[in-house]
């Protein structure tokens, strides 16, 4: 497994966020604090960006519902696209479809963002 990387793009008020490696309980500390630090500045819309995500663990899933919901409090959201098939399936079948918005292209993602 390579190891955690997260690299941060603005496009207007959406933050994309790209992943790569593995997002597991050592590494998901790192994106939370990422994430978390982006709230603080008030940017509460996020998409994540999964194309070279190896490996998701369903603690790092459950956090990112936090993340999620947290966003959306703010009349944000975390969105995700580019998921692996291997990683939406457990996405899918813990029923997380239900709560986080996975797409399959950048541009999907970002409409429907204030701004875009």
């Amino acid at each position: 497994m390579k190891d955690f990387q997260i690299e941060k793009e603005s496009r207007g008020p959406v933050q994309i966020v790209r992943l790569a490696g593995s997002l597991d309980m050592y590494s998901f500390p790192k994106l939370e604090s990422q994430l978390n630090a982006l709230f603080d500045q008030g940017n509460y819309c996020v998409v994540l960006d999964c194309h070279r995500l190896d490996y998701v663990g369903s603690a790092g899933l459950g956090s990112l519902i936090s993340l999620a919901k947290r966003a959306r409090e703010h009349k944000g959201d975390v969105r995700l696209i580019g998921v692996p098939d291997r990683i939406y399936k457990i996405i899918e079948l813990l029923g997380f479809t239900k709560v986080l918005a996975v797409y399959n292209a950048e541009e999907q993602a970002l409409a429907g963002f204030p701004g875009q």
